[in-house]
C-alpha cells in the first residue's frame, strides 16, 4: 500500500474524511477506504456506524459518528428512520482543527461547515437522488398511498432541496465520479466539476481462488447488487424466469422477499427445476470466487458509477447490460460487454442469446478484459486524488 504525506508550514497536514454512513460495503465505501489508504491518520466522520459488518474495513478507532443518527440506528438498524436528522449531524461536525476534509457525498455529507483556512474536496457519488431525479418515486415509495405522508413529504422534500443546494455551495473542490454525476451536478447545483473515475481494487481479482465456497449451481451468471426497488432486478428475474440459464443473486435489502416471490414461478408450478438461486451477501475472497465462477455479470439498471462491472471484468467475465449512462459513456460493447437497450427488458432475452452465444465461442478474450477495467486501477484514482490536493495547496 502507498502512503502519501503531505505537509503543510513544515507541518504533517490534519486530513478528515466525511462519508455518509458506514453500515455495508458498496462502491461508495471503497471510495472512503482508498481515501483512507492514502491518508492513514485521518479520522472518519460519519452518521452511523455498524461494527459488525465494517469493523473489518474500518477498524472502530478511526471512525467519529453522530450521537443521534447512530442511536438510531444501533436501536432500529434502519437507517431512513435518521433522515430527518442527517443534514443536522453533519452540519455539527467540529471541523475546525482541520487543513483539509475530503468529504464523500450521495446525499447529506456535503452538509459539512469548514473554516475559510480549511479546504474541502466534495466527491460526487451524486447529488441525492431521492431529492433530485427520483424524487417523485422516492415520495411514492415513502407515502404508501397516504394523502397526509404525501403532503408532508412534498414539503419535506421542498425544504431539503433548498438546502442541499446551499450545502453544495460550501466546497473548494467538486468531484464527479463520472460524467453522467457531472451534469446532474451542473443542473442541480450550477458548479462545474472535474471527472475522477473511482477506484477498482484489481489486485483481488487477479488471484484465482478454488473450493472456497459451496456453489448452488455448476454453470451460473450473476448478480451481485442491494436488493432495492430501483435497481430493476426484476427485469433479469422475469426473462430468466423464460431461460434455460442459471441466475446467482448475491446480496440482500429491503426489496429481497418481493424479487423471491417473482424469481423460479414454474419451478413453484411444479413445471421445471429452479434457475434463480439467492445467496445473501458476500465479501471478499467468497465474492470473488463467485464472480470467477460464474460465466458472466447481469446489470440490468442504470447506475452513475458502479465498481462491480469493472471488477467483473478483472475476474475474467464479461457483462450484459442496459446500455444507459456511464456505461455508454466509458464501455466499447462487442469486445467485453452485450447491450440491451430497453429498461423494460422488452429485448433483453433477445440480446441476451446473442451475448450467451459469444461467450460460448470465445468472443470475449481475457487481455481485453482486462486492458479494459485497467484505466480504473485503484492507483490511478489516488494518484489523481493527490494531484488536486497538491495543485490546491501549490504543493506541486
Amino acid at each position: 500500500m502507498q502512503v502519501f504525506l503531505l505537509y503543510k508550514y513544515n507541518t504533517l497536514m490534519k486530513v478528515a474524511i466525511v462519508h455518509e454512513m458506514l453500515i455495508k460495503m458498496w462502491g461508495a465505501e471503497k471510495v472512503v477506504q482508498s481515501l483512507s489508504d492514502l491518508f492513514p491518520e485521518a479520522c472518519i466522520y460519519t452518521s452511523m456506524y455498524d461494527k459488525e459488518k465494517m469493523s473489518k474495513h474500518f477498524p472502530w478507532k478511526t471512525i467519529i459518528t453522530s450521537k443521534k443518527t447512530q442511536k438510531i440506528y444501533d436501536i432500529t438498524k434502519k437507517q431512513r428512520l435518521s433522515f430527518f436528522y442527517m443534514q443536522e449531524a453533519f452540519e455539527n461536525i467540529d471541523l475546525s482543527k482541520y487543513d483539509l476534509v475530503i468529504v464523500s457525498s450521495s446525499g447529506f455529507a456535503h452538509s459539512i461547515i469548514t473554516k475559510p483556512e480549511t479546504k474541502s474536496i466534495v466527491y460526487y457519488h451524486s447529488p441525492a437522488r431521492y431529492l433530485w431525479d427520483w424524487t417523485f418515486e422516492s415520495q411514492k415509495d415513502l407515502a404508501k398511498n397516504s394523502f397526509i405522508k404525501k403532503y408532508l413529504f412534498k414539503k419535506i422534500f421542498h425544504k431539503a432541496r433548498i438546502y442541499d443546494f446551499v450545502s453544495s455551495q460550501r466546497h473548494d473542490v467538486v468531484l464527479a465520479n463520472s460524467n453522467n454525476v457531472k451534469s446532474r451536478i451542473k443542473k442541480y447545483y450550477k458548479l462545474d466539476a472535474k471527472v475522477v473515475y473511482p477506484p477498482v481494487n484489481v489486485k483481488r481479482f487477479q488471484k484465482e481462488i478454488t473450493d472456497l465456497y459451496p456453489l448452488p449451481v455448476n454453470k451460473y451468471y450473476i448478480i451481485i447488487s442491494a436488493l432495492s426497488e430501483f435497481k430493476k432486478i426484476e427485469v433479469a428475474i422475469n426473462a430468466f424466469n423464460k431461460l434455460k440459464s442459471n441466475l446467482v443473486i448475491v446480496w440482500e435489502w429491503n426489496y429481497k422477499k418481493t424479487l423471491e416471490k417473482l424469481s423460479n414461478k414454474d419451478w413453484y408450478n411444479k413445471k421445471s427445476k429452479p434457475n434463480i438461486f439467492f445467496v445473501w451477501a458476500k465479501y471478499d475472497d467468497e465474492l470473488v470466487f463467485l464472480m470467477q465462477n460464474s460465466l458472466g455479470l447481469i446489470f440490468p439498471w442504470e447506475e452513475d458509477f458502479w465498481i462491480v462491472p469493472i471488477e467483473a471484468l478483472w475476474a475474467w467475465k464479461p457483462v450484459f447490460a442496459l446500455k444507459a449512462w456511464w456505461l455508454a459513456e466509458t464501455i466499447k460493447p462487442w469486445i467485453s460487454w452485450e447491450f440491451f437497450y430497453h429498461k423494460d427488458g422488452s429485448d433483453f432475452i433477445e440480446k441476451f442469446l446473442e451475448f450467451e452465444k459469444n461467450i460460448e465461442s470465445g468472443v470475449y478474450k481475457k487481455e481485453i478484459l482486462q486492458k479494459e477495467a485497467s484505466k480504473y486501477d485503484e492507483e490511478i484514482f489516488k494518484k489523481e486524488i493527490l494531484k488536486i490536493v497538491r495543485e490546491e495547496w501549490f504543493l506541486v
